[in-house]
């Protein structure tokens, strides 16, 4: 660094007060203003700046300003010069920040000029960063000071409290600076700051980003003397900043100082530090009152958060009220208490308006990942990718749980491993990939701390998101999390689901909160905290409270509706009535909407075009989307507000950005219905070009609500294919209702403009492909039929591809109409079809439609036909990347193998399908391929391998929260267990089955199993037991007409009768079975059923009955290839052969028996097979 000679040009080392070269005085050049001041000068003669303190040539000024420039972040430039080149001139409220550092004489003295000015020069760069980090703006540096700046050119509603954080943030960056100092030298610097808000008159933004400005009035110069005062380590503001932010701080109040040029003196305050619990910023100040009638209800609230805290036990907690009585009031105070509690706390909002899918749980987890409205997609993409690795312990964990995540919020994955998992799943698989993520990422956070998620106005909560919300009710058993939600009674599918879980799966964990109107008495106590006007008439306390019926959040209204007319008024610190206030003839609205428009009414036009704009952006609404649907408006901050201190509207402390929420929704409700039609449609087409403009990086994110604006706007031209892609986005999320909603509105837009062929394909075929899901097949035919049509009248290009796709999709509905013949003549049709292009040899339409074929003749029972279908399909898929069409071909020649006896093949393909599921991460397809290897291990009597298939399946169902799932394992199991003769085992797995179902009233899988364990009761000679069971089985099977289960049932009865020695029902049962089970082809059963009359005619003494029936028993059992059925048929035929007397025949049908018993592990046969060998052995020997 050096100092020019202005005389000769030489430059000179700093520090010293003459040239080198030719002996000339130096001159010392005002950082401030640039005057050329004498050498021997020490203040300025222009400015009057101290010069000692200023060391840097105007040069390395220049140098050290353009690293400072160079530290801004890029969007902060952005907004500085855009904002710049719209307010010069302009009369602003700002925050002034004046700043000096005290302490360089002493280090001057102990280190040398370059350093004293890199220390200087750091020093106020770390200041700086913070100025810049909370979006203030540099206005100058003072020699070892600054100036600065908080509203100008970027404005915020929070300017003073930025400030006052910059501030803090100095000190705390200078304590940094000086741990060196201190280690170094032993010595260290202090800072002095003072902070005053009030007008300025702005100028332009100057090319190095510093401010040049006018001052109006004496606000800079109150900033400026409050800093000069301060002592060293303070930071002192006045009462403008203070009253603004005294919320959010820690103040001393020192008094007043004279400033000069001001009559009145200025009264300062010590800011000390950020208060722990922040309070109200905005309101009508004093008009807070204790919670009034709730106080049963916080106090249960209370205990579950101790509960939680103490203990880890979850909770799920619904609190109930209509509009107005206290929901958002008793949630406000339980998220009061958890202040200072070692919990975290998550929350999202449920809207009225543009639901979609998974909205709420995205405004929660925005909120989590600290996303902001504006951030483009790779900035999401990092903040969610950090978040989750840093949570998550290991590569397994965070690969189960971000690719589900940042699908979620829309983001394209750029990882190619995590890409496959997603792009590879059906819409179901990846709605339960979803859950699961989710449930993961909740249950490692709550890890580290206990979990409480609030989920407000639930009543508007969308499909999909009730669904997630339901699934993690089996976390508040694993982890500590307690789900609180609020919602309005008989609004909505919400709250009757939420108590139904509750009350029935998790009964001792769930926690109910009806609210009723407040009585008469607390209705006027809450008056009278309010207010505690003494004064205040009596009839208007009885009048009020009988009007308001209860609803405290109208006697909120009615006073507030008093403030605004003036009625009453608060002076020192008090409210009292306004003198001459004509109280008694003051006329109420009946209504609450009534009321709020009241208030509304009363507003300027500005800020009343204001609340208008907002209440059709929503119930929470971006101040930068505002600004957009009211651009042009210079009094927009100053509306904003003035609505937040009329309690209009509440800024979200939380809210990454500034955002702003209605303080009920019913202020938000009742001003947008106020709206004339006409003005509605304007704002919502301004809202949703204002959000194409705010998040023109992440449309794909923002498409369901500008579906929603451009459609509420009349706009359909512009609202077509947001909801098309709406549409889309909800099918391929598993979201059906949402899906079929966007489709439904995107076929009525389509009969108001002239849409593309194209579109209008993509609406009716998407239409079609729901309606089929949700089983509306004549609507599906209609759909699929219209875009058939469109496809072939038109020149739209898509070719024939597509229209071999629509009429396979038209197959598949007639196939699940049961309509056959007719499926396989579209599947045809589609097949010639996609003949027709030359590129479609190996396309995976035509793996599809070969697929869908074998299918419909598996369904016939043409085994070999959809053998040969199923392996054309796999010839061309395997191998290849699409995964989900090689399962399918797996899956159905596992099932064409069963049907034809060919267990080895059937299981090798089962382990095909199982290796691929695992590969692409589909969870529940592994659980159910695992099932599906169960399944033919226990068909082939090889219960020890079924039991470990079914076991593995079991663990995946207890981890994704599958409780029907864990119910018909459970029973699976215990039907293993049974065979092998471990009854008491197998009885305990029947009970846990039992049990589940029970609680999740699955009458299907309870009547399943009573039946079984009717059935291990008979085994063990229980019979009594075992009909107690069983007519339980029955009288559900005979209520849902379910054949399966009632000629399972009916069988087992007639066992159980046999075993009493009761013939008459015995038989009465089995001939009921027997009709039933030779109806539906139920073989299995049909051969335990003749077996069984087999027994009657045997204890009847009807000897070729009994052979008769047998040997139809014997003759199923070898078709169907099952060695333990036919083993004890072949004991019935031993006894039979006994009581003819043909003793060697008996003994010989007995060890052939009692072999496959012994091979096949069936302990408990092997055992009777014994008990009757041995007999013979005895009748043998006495004879």
């Amino acid at each position: 660094m050096s100092t020019t000679c202005s005389k000769c040009g030489f430059e000179n080392p700093l520090g010293v007060n003459v040239c080198g070269n030719c002996a000339a005085p130096l001159a010392r050049a005002c950082s401030i203003c640039g005057f050329e001041n004498p050498g021997n000068f020490k203040f300025c003669g222009n400015c009057g700046s101290n010069l000692l303190n200023a060391p840097l040539s105007r040069g390395a000024r220049a140098e050290s300003l353009q690293r400072i420039a160079d530290t801004i972040p890029a969007g902060l430039i952005e907004k500085m010069t855009s904002a710049g080149k719209q307010i010069e001139g302009e009369r602003r409220t700002v925050t002034v920040l004046f700043a000096d550092i005290t302490g360089f004489t002493t280090i001057s003295e102990k280190l040398d000029p370059e350093e004293v000015y890199n220390l200087i020069d750091s020093t106020l760069k770390a200041f700086i960063e913070e100025i810049y980090k909370h979006e203030g703006t540099l206005d100058k540096i003072i020699g070892d000071g600054l100036m600065a700046l908080f509203g100008a050119p970027v404005a915020h509603e929070d300017d003073p409290a930025r400030a006052a954080r910059a501030a803090l943030g100095m000190q705390t960056a200078l304590r940094r600076v000086n741990e060196d100092l201190e280690a170094r030298l032993g010595i260290s610097l202090k800072i002095r700051i003072g902070l005053n808000s009030g007008l300025v008159v702005v100028g332009s933004i100057g090319s190095d980003l510093r401010m040049d400005y006018t001052a109006l009035g004496d606000t800079v110069n109150v900033a400026s003397r409050l800093q000069s005062v301060a002592e060293p380590g303070t930071i002192l503001a006045s009462r403008p900043v203070y009253e603004q932010t005294k919320p959010l701080f820690e103040y001393r109040e020192l008094g007043s100082i004279r400033v000069k040029g001001r009559v009145e003196p200025v009264e300062i305050f010590e800011l000390a530090a950020l208060k722990t619990k922040a309070g109200r910023v905005r309101g009508i100040t004093g008009l807070i009152a204790p919670m009034v009638g709730r106080e049963e209800e916080l106090a249960r609230l209370r205990q579950v958060v101790n509960d939680l805290i103490r203990e880890e036990k979850g909770r799920s907690v619904l609190v109930t009220g209509e509009a107005g009585l206290g929901k958002s009031r008793l949630t406000a105070e339980f998220k009061n208490y958890l202040a200072d509690k070692r919990v975290t706390l998550l929350e999202g909002a449920c809207l009225s308006y543009g639901q979609s899918a998974y909205g709420v749980f995205l405004r929660l987890l925005r909120s989590y990942f600290e996303i902001a409205e504006e951030d483009a997609e790779e900035i999401v993409r990092n903040k969610i990718e950090q978040s989750v690795r840093d949570l998550l312990p290991d590569a397994p964990s965070v690969s189960q749980v971000l690719p589900y995540i940042e699908n979620l919020f829309s983001i394209k994955l750029v990882e190619k491993e995590l890409a496959e998992r997603v792009r590879h799943l059906e819409p179901a698989q990846l709605q339960q990939q979803t859950f699961l993520a989710v449930r993961d990422l909740l249950r490692a956070e709550a890890s580290n701390r206990p979990l409480i998620l609030v989920f407000e106005d639930v009543h508007w909560i969308d499909k999909l998101s009730l669904d997630l919300l339901t699934f993690l009710h089996s976390s508040i058993e694993e982890f500590p999390l307690v789900l609180y939600c609020n919602s309005r009674p008989a609004e909505g599918a919400a709250a009757p689901t939420l108590r139904q879980i509750g009350n029935d799966l998790y009964a001792s964990r769930f926690v109910y909160l009806p609210l009723t109107p407040l009585s008469q008495a607390d209705s006027v106590a809450l008056i009278d905290l309010l207010l505690s006007i003494a004064d205040l008439p009596e009839n208007f306390k009885e009048t009020i409270p009988q009007r308001a019926e209860g609803n405290p959040f109208y006697l909120e209204e009615i006073i507030r509706v008093l403030i605004d007319r003036g009625v009453i008024q608060r002076s020192d610190g008090h409210w009292q009535m306004t003198p001459d206030a004509d109280i008694a003839n003051l006329e109420v609205p009946r209504t609450l909407q009534g009321l709020i428009m009241t208030r509304v009414d009363h507003l300027g036009e500005s800020a009343r075009q204001a609340v208008q704009s907002a209440a059709v952006i929503g119930r929470e609404f971006p101040y930068k989307l505002l600004t957009l649907v009211l651009e042009g408006v210079r009094s927009l901050q100053d509306d904003v507000t003035e609505l937040e201190d009329r309690d209009i509207v509440n800024r979200i402390v939380e809210a990454t950005e500034l955002e702003y929420r209605f303080h009920h929704v019913l202020i938000q409700e009742t001003v947008y219905n106020s709206l004339l039609i006409r003005r509605r449609e304007r704002l919502h087409q301004k809202i949703a070009e204002g959000i194409e403009v705010l998040f023109k990086d992440r449309l794909e994110e923002q498409v369901e609500r500008l579906a929603f604006h451009f459609t509420e706007s009349k706009n359909f031209q512009q609202a077509l294919p947001y909801l098309i892609r709406g549409g889309k986005r909800a099918a391929d999320r598993f979201a059906n209702d949402e899906a079929l909603r966007y489709y439904r509105l995107a076929a009525e837009a389509l009969t108001k403009v002239n849409p593309t062929v194209e579109q209008r394909i993509q609406v009716h075929s998407g239409l079609g492909e729901v309606q089929s899901f949700i089983g509306d097949y004549e609507g599906a035919l209609n759909s699929y039929l219209v875009a058939l049509e469109l496809l072939r009248t038109s020149l739209s290009g898509l070719g024939f591809y597509a229209s071999a796709e629509i009429m396979r999709r038209i197959g598949r509905v007639h196939e699940r109409r049961g309509e056959y013949l007719e499926s396989i003549r579209w599947l045809e049709n589609a097949l010639r079809e996609i003949d027709r292009d030359p590129q479609s040899g190996k396309s995976v339409e035509r793996v599809r439609i070969f697929n869908d074929i074998g299918w419909v003749h598996y369904r016939r029972g043409q085994f070999e036909e959809a053998y040969q279908w199923r392996m054309r399909s796999l010839q061309i898929v395997e191998g290849t990347d699409n995964y989900n069409e090689m399962a399918s071909s797996y899956n159905g020649l596992v099932a064409v193998f069963i049907q034809k006896g060919d267990w080895a093949r059937s299981i090798a393909y089962g382990e095909k399908g199982l290796r691929l599921r695992e590969a692409i991460g589909d969870t529940e397809g592994v659980s159910r391929s695992l099932t599906n290897l169960g399944v033919i291990f226990s068909g082939q009597c090889d219960w020890s391998n079924a039991i470990q298939y079914y076991e593995r399946s079991l663990e995946i169902k207890q981890r994704i929260g599958d409780i029907a799932g864990m119910s018909n394992l459970n029973n699976n199991l215990g039907v293993q267990y049974r065979e092998k003769g471990d009854y008491i085992r197998s009885s305990k797995l029947f009970q846990k089955s039992l049990e589940i179902a029970e609680k999740i009233r699955n009458r299907n899988l309870t009547c399943q199993a009573l039946t079984n364990l009717g059935h291990v009761s008979i085994l063990q000679n229980q019979n009594d037991q075992a009909i107690f069971n069983l007519n339980r089985s029955l009288e559900i099977a005979t209520e849902s007409d379910s054949k399966e289960h009632l000629s399972e049932a009916q069988w087992l009865a007639a066992e159980a009768h046999v075993g009493l020695g009761d013939l008459d029902k015995a038989i009465s049962f089995a001939q009921d079975a027997l009709k039933i089970s030779s109806d539906i082809g139920r073989r299995l059963i049909e051969g335990q059923v003749l077996r069984t009359i087999s027994k009657i005619k045997r204890a009847q003494k009807n000897l070729p009955a009994t052979e008769d029936f047998l040997k139809r028993s014997m003759t199923i059992f070898i078709e169907l290839k099952n060695p333990f059925e036919l083993a004890k048929s072949q004991i019935q035929l031993a006894l039979l052969q006994r009581a003819r007397g043909q003793i060697a025949d008996a003994r010989a049908m007995l060890e052939t028996a009692y072999a496959t018993f012994a091979r096949l592990g069936a302990e408990a046969e092997r055992q009777r097979a014994q008990s009757e060998l041995d007999q013979i052995t005895s009748t043998i020997a006495t004879t």
